[in-house]
């Protein structure tokens, strides 16, 4: 009894067992609110525009993570080790945003046109664009100015706001409107990005008061690293639908979407565990890199802790959300089955990425992932091609395994050889000590 007594109050005592509670509690939450979302949309809008949604969606993604060519990860990582700094970086990320929104915005159009643009009207589309690479965006920043303000509790109430909007609104749409429909839902999900932008922005304004202006030129590279890897982990994470639409049509993705989407959902317990320990790398290597990599080897254990059961419960499930969503999705039981393992390898790929980051590997961390993302397209729609269906699933779940294999052989490989990186890579965290008194260098 008196064990038990002491891990409680260890855990109480720790920010990141706190932490870890509250971003499960806030990915939980978001499970309950977008498997709802979920099942709504994918029933009413049917596995066609349901399929449209998604590729637009992944699409658009990826261009939110373009925008601002990774200022706010800039912010959260020089914050992290001297809070000091937060006003100005805040300031930067807004500012980078501004600048490349508009060429972002115009890409994510074109190439969603270029795909879907015969299902929908080019009003609608560009009402998904703007709620994602605008309004999303504006959420993006708030949420990780909370991050960077070890401020669980707040990123939790504007990631789960938005995805609660969003759901009302649906609901709303649905009773509203005589059929609900791809186009008439565009406006819709337009409005529910800009009522959870406005909110997010007001709290983040009472919270951490008004940014400072500024261009900090010296980390423009640095964002741009940050960039390359979040562009190609989201590659990693979305490109596969695209392709599969391009090879099989929209219904078809629509059914390995949806698939995709409950495992992605089902991983909040594993996304909580390594949101909650992000932050922590970045003041571990400021001492050594060797301090890094230890605390990353010992998440993994409670990784696969917590991934295991989650992996054999969708295994076990699959075959009744046709049943929730109806049986237009008959294909769909398969693909979550096939993809069942994705909790394992999220798990391992992210503690993976934090401790090259430690080692002062990143570049070949970005390397890995803009690897993967290149071959992905590829691989997908030649088992899009031969196999159908599954065939798409078992293409992604060989590339996916292949990224994780490749990051910790090669961990294997040069993490225990390689020195703090003080004086080597400039995108690893143990360089956050340069001179913070002059940042625009």
């Amino acid at each position: 009894m008196k064990t038990i007594v002491n891990i409680v109050e260890r855990l109480r005592g720790s920010r990141i067992a706190r932490n870890t509670i509250v971003y499960t509690f806030n990915f939980g939450m978001q499970l309950v609110v977008q498997f709802g979302y979920f099942m709504l949309i994918s029933r009413y809008l049917g596995p066609s525009d349901y399929g449209v949604f998604v590729t637009l969606s992944s699409i658009n993604g990826i261009g939110v993570l373009l925008v601002g060519l990774g200022s706010d990860h800039v912010m959260i990582q020089r914050s992290a080790v001297d809070p000091a700094n937060f006003g100005r970086y805040l300031g930067h990320s807004i500012a980078m945003s501004g600048l490349t929104m508009p060429l972002v915005g115009a890409t994510a159009a074109v190439v969603g046109y270029s795909l879907v643009g015969d299902h929908l009207t080019i009003t609608s589309l560009l009402a998904f664009v703007v709620a994602h690479l605008v309004f999303g965006r504006f959420v993006a920043v708030c949420a990780s100015t909370f991050m960077a303000r070890d401020r669980a509790d707040l990123q939790f109430l504007v990631n789960v706001g938005l995805a609660i909007l969003r759901a009302l609104f649906l609901v709303a749409a649905i009773l509203i409107e005589p059929k609900l429909t791809l186009d008439n839902w565009a406006w819709w999900y337009l409005a529910a990005s800009a009522v959870g932008a406005l909110v997010s922005v007001v709290l983040m304004k009472s919270v951490c008061g008004l940014p400072k202006p500024a261009v900090i030129r010296k980390d423009i590279s640095l964002g741009l690293q940050y960039c390359l890897e979040f562009v190609a982990l989201g590659s990693v994470a979305d490109i596969d639908k695209p392709a599969v639409a391009y090879a099989l049509g929209p219904a078809i993705a629509g059914q390995y979407a949806a698939g995709f989407k409950i495992v992605d959902a089902a991983c909040a317990p594993v996304r909580a565990l390594l949101y909650a320990t992000y932050t922590r790398h970045f003041r571990n290597a400021t001492a050594s890199a060797s301090e890094s990599v230890r605390f990353g080897l010992r998440l993994v254990p409670f990784s696969l802790l917590i991934s295991t059961p989650i992996a054999i419960f969708l295994y076990f499930i699959a075959d009744y959300l046709p049943v929730l969503i109806g049986h237009e999705y008959d294909g769909t039981p398969e693909i979550i089955q096939l993809l069942a393992l994705f909790p394992l390898l999220m798990g391992l790929s992210g503690i993976g990425a934090d401790i090259l980051r430690a080692v002062g590997q990143q570049k070949v961390r970005i390397g890995l992932l803009l690897a993967t993302a290149l071959v992905m397209i590829p691989a997908v729609w030649i088992g899009a091609t031969l196999g159908g269906l599954i065939g798409a699933g078992l293409a992604r779940l060989i590339v996916q395994v292949s990224l994780v294999a490749a990051t910790w052989i090669f961990l294997t490989k040069t993490a225990w050889k390689t020195k703090s990186p003080a004086g080597g890579d400039e995108f690893t965290s143990a360089n956050l000590k340069y001179s913070e008194a002059n940042p625009d260098g």
